[in-house]
């Protein structure tokens, strides 16, 4: 999905905030709406389709909270990166438990918040790839691959955007996030557990391989 593909909404009552995000959201090639409230959010919602929702959770009304879970319910199609306070990780914790898929502390940088979005929009769009079912009769090795560059694809997008928020890669906590997407989107458990197997057999080799490495690089040269 392309970035002049992608629709915004932007729900926020600071004035300041909005005209930055809007500014910059249309600069990079978004299509941006915006709410001032939370009851607005949902009547927009109801009204047109977004791929993303940028949601402060503090809000006059109806709070962010509120929003984010009848957004999930009602309008699942769009992903949701909610905006907190600095040192407020626990209410972002509780909204990524809802179903956000990201969050940004204020003060934040718009290069912060643009990657986020392009991460989302590429997680949503791995998501509705969903494969089919293949026809009765394909071999079951095509069935397996296929299944499993699925789940590959969704890893990427786990990556990307844990890299955004940590710099680096962790893999294990990869896997995790990855295994429980796709049982949200109710991939079959037995491609899950070989994908993870395999993933896990993967990092196994690494470390073996990097211990060799090091040992290699300490042993004194002839």
């Amino acid at each position: 999905m392309s970035s002049k593909q992608a629709t915004i909404l932007v729900v926020d009552d600071e004035r300041s905030v909005v005209d930055l995000l809007s500014e910059d959201l249309a600069e990079e090639g978004y299509n941006c709406a915006t709410a001032p409230t939370g009851e607005k959010a949902l009547e927009m919602l109801s009204m047109d389709s977004f791929d993303a929702m940028l949601l402060d959770l503090k809000l006059p009304g109806k709070s962010g909270m509120d929003v984010l879970k009848e957004a999930k319910s009602n309008y699942s199609e769009t992903i949701v990166i909610v905006v907190t306070a600095a040192g407020d990780a626990q209410t972002a914790v509780e909204a990524m438990k809802i179903g956000a898929v990201d969050y940004i502390t204020k003060p934040f940088e718009l290069e912060r918040v643009n990657s986020s979005i392009e991460a989302a929009l590429r997680v949503k769009a791995v998501w509705s790839s969903k494969p089919t079912l293949m026809e009765e009769g394909a071999k079951a090795v095509d069935e397996e691959e296929n299944w499993a560059c699925y789940l590959d694809d969704i890893a990427e997008g786990v990556e990307t955007r844990l890299d955004s928020l940590t710099g680096h890669v962790m893999t294990i906590t990869v896997i995790d996030q990855t295994i429980d997407a796709a049982r949200q989107l109710e991939i079959p458990e037995e491609h899950i557990k070989k994908w993870a197997d395999g993933r896990r057999e993967r990092i196994g080799r690494i470390k073996i391989l990097d211990s060799l490495l090091e040992k290699v690089e300490q042993s004194p040269v002839a």
